[in-house]
């Protein structure tokens, strides 16, 4: 009967001892053009010294590449690299390991334009004695935009361009090029304007040249918006709630958001919505999060869905405020930011410490029944 006793009271205690948390490999983001490099790092953090660790990293070979591996904070590091694919081991020669630093830093040249996850791999990780470490990889993403896409804004002088055909189409840079439109624009412009308005509107070769330099994708694009949305949400205090992020727009295939949670929530986990690519980053407060797709997305799709749980008092209320970082494919965005507030549980339940202490009780109670029935009888009683 005892050691059952001492059965219940280790499983007791037990339930109540907390783990160490586990170590994390995190590796950062970026945004470039084409052509251009920048330096990611892999960075570690663990509540013990690290002295061994290999690290792989996977992206999109075809957006950006690898050109080289160097700058870790551990003695010795090597690298084996092929397209698509980085492979590194850092480790120390001392005794000692390294609870945080950089295990290395990536040289990383921009190919082409698209979006490219920076995937890491924990194949070994492990503290001075050789045991492994558990520990939790935190993706990143790199972003590559075309460096023809900063003169973009002169799209907007073309819907002025209008008035001006009027004095590009007598020009004479077309006479010595083409002798055939010559005859038919000389005689409109010097003559009498009505004479030229019936020749005109046979004529079917001028009437494009008239409509092509106004194409009408330049209006719908000026007029084109992009809705951003975070809902509003109230959660009892302790629970967990999931909260989507919603775009409205037609075919937007690029968004670098960053969402800003208040303390009084904790964010557990971050889903992805309706983009085929999706990667994020939690830290300090802040989700970063990018998606890319290259299908074609309309009417309001789902960016993601922010898991987070209640961890402030009842009655206090926070904002949940978007950030747009980067996004492609529109002109005038919104962005509607949403609300938090926490409400006091509406049905109080037992916590873990108050049915640790009922069963402690009921051991403490089968115990003294126990030696209160061993007793033993004196000589003489009955």
């Amino acid at each position: 009967m005892k050691r059952i006793v001492i059965f219940l009271l280790f499983i007791l205690f037990s339930a109540v001892v907390v783990s160490a948390s586990p170590a994390s490999v995190k590796i950062g983001n970026a945004t470039i053009t084409v052509g251009e490099h920048v330096n990611i790092p892999i960075t570690i953090d663990a509540d013990e010294e690290i002295s061994c660790a290999t690290i792989v990293v996977t992206y999109d070979g075809d957006i950006v590449r690898v050109v080289s591996v160097s700058g870790s904070d551990f003695n010795s590091s090597v690298y084996n690299n092929i397209p698509g694919r980085t492979k590194i081991v850092a480790f120390q020669t001392g005794e000692e390991g390294l609870k945080e630093g950089i295990v290395a830093n990536l040289d990383i040249e921009a190919k082409n334009e698209g979006y490219s996850p920076l995937n890491l791999e924990i194949e070994t990780l492990k503290d001075n004695e050789g045991t492994e470490v558990p520990a939790t990889a935190l993706n990143g993403f790199i972003s590559v935009s075309s460096p023809t896409a900063s003169p973009t804004p002169s799209a907007s002088p073309t819907s002025t361009s209008s008035p001006s055909d009027t004095d590009t189409t007598p020009t004479p840079s077309p006479s010595p090029t083409s002798p055939s439109p010559t005859p038919t624009l000389p005689p409109p412009s010097p003559t009498t304007s009505p004479a030229t308005t019936p020749a005109l509107s046979p004529s079917p070769a001028l009437t494009p040249t008239f409509s092509f330099p106004t194409p009408s994708l330049s209006p719908s694009l000026e007029s084109r918006e992009i809705i951003i949305q975070i809902e509003n949400v109230t959660i009892e205090e302790g629970e967990y709630a999931e909260v989507p992020i919603l775009i409205t727009g037609d075919s937007v295939k690029y968004v670098n958001l960053t969402l800003f949670v208040p303390p009084i929530v904790e964010v557990e986990e971050v889903y992805a919505g309706d983009y085929e690519n999706f990667s994020y980053n939690i830290s300090n407060g802040r989700i970063e999060m990018v998606a890319y797709t290259n299908k074609h997305l309309k009417g309001t799709v789902e960016f993601a869905v922010i898991k987070m749980k209640a961890i402030g008092r009842a009655y206090t209320a926070g904002e949940l405020r978007l950030k747009v970082n980067e996004i492609r494919d529109g002109t005038q965005i919104t962005v509607r930011n949403g609300q938090i507030l926490i409400k006091e549980r509406e049905k109080e339940e037992l916590t873990l410490v108050i049915l640790i202490a009922i069963m402690i009780m009921a051991i403490t109670i089968i115990l003294l029944m126990m030696l209160w029935r061993k007793k033993p009888i004196k000589k003489g009683e009955k």
